[in-house]
């Protein structure tokens, strides 16, 4: 019975020195890639609005813009949002833990539908998206790529002639059961996005009308 019992405990301590270092090494995988993630290193790419407080100035001599209003974007100073204890380290606390169980637990999985997208159509097993997070930073937003390597890259997927002609196999399947963001588990871990997600607050946006 002794043995057994050291024999679990070994086999539990080796399991979470696993953890442990695997841990560690996504960590500092996460630090250095949260530069480019961010467009640290591509400062062109970067939001004119990140860090300051932004209003909405609804102009009838401006374009319709996505939303069918007509307007423009203009700073009024730098935004004095802060984060509290709760979202600085619990809520972040929380995300780390959660994104990194969920990372280890579905590396077969995501490990899977890699391979398979790599095997129908070679190419990047992942595709980005420029999204907004916390003080208007532009961050990175991975999805598993869906689409084949001879889709037009500069037509928005809604105005392509019969898009589902570009839509391999291996996408269609995990389009239709969410699989296609499970690398967001990433974004979250990493810190640019989050479970719960960005609050109105955080966003510090203002509308207003030109009389």
């Amino acid at each position: 019975m002794a043995n057994k019992k050291n024999k679990v405990g070994k086999y539990i301590g080796i399991a979470a020195a696993c953890v442990g270092a695997t841990f560690v090494a996504l960590s500092i995988v996460a630090k250095k890639k949260k530069l480019d993630s961010t467009y640290g290193n591509e400062p062109d790419q970067k939001n004119p609005f990140e860090g300051k407080r932004v209003i909405f100035v609804e102009n009838e001599n401006d374009k319709v813009n996505a939303d069918g209003v007509r307007g423009h974007l203009e700073t009024c100073g730098i935004a004095d949002y802060k984060p509290g204890f709760y979202e600085k380290y619990v809520k972040r606390g929380i995300d780390i833990i959660l994104s990194f169980g969920g990372l280890v637990i579905l590396s077969p999985i995501m490990g899977a539908i890699a391979l398979a997208i790599k095997i129908e159509d070679p190419g990047p097993v992942l595709f980005t998206q420029k999204r907004m997070g916390q003080n208007k930073q532009y961050f990175k937003l991975h999805k598993f790529r869906s689409m084949k390597m001879c889709t037009p890259h500069d037509v928005p997927t809604h105005m392509l002639d019969n898009p589902d002609q570009y839509i391999t196999k291996v996408g269609k399947f995990i389009r239709a059961h969410s699989l296609d963001e499970l690398p967001q588990i990433w974004d979250i871990f990493i810190g640019d996005s989050g479970i719960i997600g960005t609050t109105k607050k955080n966003l510090d946006f203002t509308r207003v009308s030109l009389a």
